[in-house]
């Protein structure tokens, strides 16, 4: 790596440690560490929002995918907007005026202790796994451009972000986050301009070029296979729809990650209006990365270099950015870097919330304040990380069932909210048999469009939990109708 790529990428770390040590004294207080007081405003709030659900491997894959599918996946995008009307109604003043810290403590109030111990254990297994995963797949990238070993690279930026969120508690972790989201785009605008003046004709000539090569579709020529009702087309108008609906509601409603982001605004309305610029950041985002990814095509094209389908996209991708010039290859990797930094941050601060609050019951959790939890778990992720590689296709499968654990969430607060007759034995019982559902087939099911795994997986789980309930006379549990509609 180039000295001048090299100091952008120094100069970011040494910022976020910095960072880390600005935000300590104000960490005096336990909701200060894990909540930052309830007093940030909507802006960073929703930049974090959005940096936190947007990771390494959304950078690397999104382009990839263009490149190699075209502007398929752009028919979600409209679902962030739908999306947004019951979290922004709904969601967020229920987390807010319930006064939690995990958004999983509603599921001890509607229905028992143990079930909130089956979310929280759930949505641990889930980041821990998905944090690994989003270190090491950008690493092994970032490791070919940069020439530093891939060990050297999660080692060194694990523990940067794990000092610094130790240090700083969600304060840090938010700052950083908006920091990350300016790095992020400005690696990005500056990898598009650099590449709009290497082709001839510029926009026009990257839109000709993608034109010809079939990537404007379904737009151009418009594809009407796209609402075909068959369930294995890879993406479909209805799968894009309803697939993305659920799995955005998942992420909005039911991850930890995201819910304490809510917690940390000072009022319900600087949650919503964070919100608000999180689907517009995204969005902005995605359009930027499908942009990239046309641009990545057409530089290839005018190189004179095949486009082969034996070759996946991301090879592309990663020539691409070995030959990007130096100032622009610094500004890339460091935004690669950066989004892969804020998911750690946040897996971390957010499964060490959930230790500290959905386990106070455990004496030996009592005596671990939260900031040893963060190096704990920091330092199991960063094993976790360097050791996916030893793993091989045993990483892929693990790959897959991480995305196992979402919707069974989902389907958990969507019974306590909206059926009364659910009980805490449906809800645990169900939510296991979901879990366990949801991990075999995602593993076994294989011709299924991609969208439509979590809408079958919050489907199933839900009629196990009513299943269960009407059984559950026989288990020794209590619940509550309270909060329920």
């Amino acid at each position: 790596m180039d000295r001048i790529d090299g100091l952008i990428l120094g100069a970011y770390l040494l910022i976020s440690l910095i960072l880390g040590l600005l935000f300590y004294r104000k960490n005096d207080q336990r909701e200060n560490y894990l909540l930052a007081g309830r007093s940030l405003g909507w802006a960073p709030v929703g930049l974090s929002i959005m940096v936190t659900a947007f990771s390494a491997i959304n950078i690397t894959a999104f382009s990839g995918e263009v490149f190699g599918n075209g502007l398929y996946v752009l028919m979600s995008v409209p679902v962030f907007y739908l999306v947004s009307i019951p979290i922004r109604k709904i969601v967020i003043p229920f987390f807010l005026n319930l006064n939690v810290t995990s958004a999983y403590e509603y599921l001890e109030i509607r229905f028992h202790r143990k079930v909130r111990h089956l979310a929280a254990v759930m949505f641990i297994l889930w980041r821990i796994l998905w944090v690994g995963t989003v270190v090491y797949v950008p690493g092994r990238i970032l490791s070919q451009i940069s020439g530093i070993s891939l060990n050297t690279l999660i080692i060194l930026t694990g523990s940067i972000a794990t000092l610094y969120t130790f240090l700083g508690g969600i304060r840090a972790v938010i700052w950083t986050d908006v920091m990350q989201f300016f790095i992020m785009i400005g690696g990005l605008l500056a990898t598009i301009v650099y590449t709009i003046n290497c082709i001839p004709g510029g926009l026009w000539g990257i839109g000709e070029t993608a034109a010809a090569g079939g990537l404007l579709k379904p737009f151009h020529p418009f594809d009407p296979g796209i609402f075909s009702l068959d369930p294995r087309i890879r993406i479909s108008f209805w799968s894009a729809l309803i697939g993305t609906f659920i799995a955005f509601l998942t992420r909005y409603s039911a991850d930890q990650m995201v819910v304490q982001r809510y917690l940390t605004a000072k009022t319900i309305t600087q949650a919503k209006r964070g919100f608000t610029l999180n689907y517009l950041a995204a969005t902005g985002s995605i359009i930027l990365l499908a942009f990239l990814g046309l641009a990545i095509y057409a530089y290839f094209i005018q190189q004179g270099s095949p486009i082969l389908e034996s070759i996946l996209p991301i090879k592309y991708f990663t020539r691409f950015l070995i030959n990007l010039p130096v100032g622009v290859k610094g500004l890339m990797i460091t935004a690669i870097i950066a989004a892969s930094m804020s998911s750690f941050d946040s897996g971390i601060h957010s499964c060490s919330t959930i230790f500290s609050t959905d386990f106070s019951d455990s004496a030996l959790i009592k005596k671990i304040p939260p900031q040893m939890l963060v190096l704990l778990i920091g330092s199991l992720i960063i094993i976790v990380a360097v050791n996916m590689q030893h793993f091989g296709s045993i990483f892929e499968i693990a790959n897959k069932v991480v995305n196992g654990f979402g919707s069974p969430l989902l389907a958990l607060f969507f019974a306590g909210r909206y059926i009364r007759t659910c009980t805490a034995g449906g809800a645990f019982w169900g939510g296991l048999a979901g879990l366990i559902f949801s991990s075999m087939t995602i593993l076994l099911v294989h011709n299924l469009a991609l969208h439509y795994y979590a809408v079958i997986n919050f489907g199933a789980t839900l009629g196990f939990i009513c299943f269960f309930s009407l059984t559950s006379n026989r288990m020794r549990f209590s619940s509550s109708n309270k909060y329920t509609i």
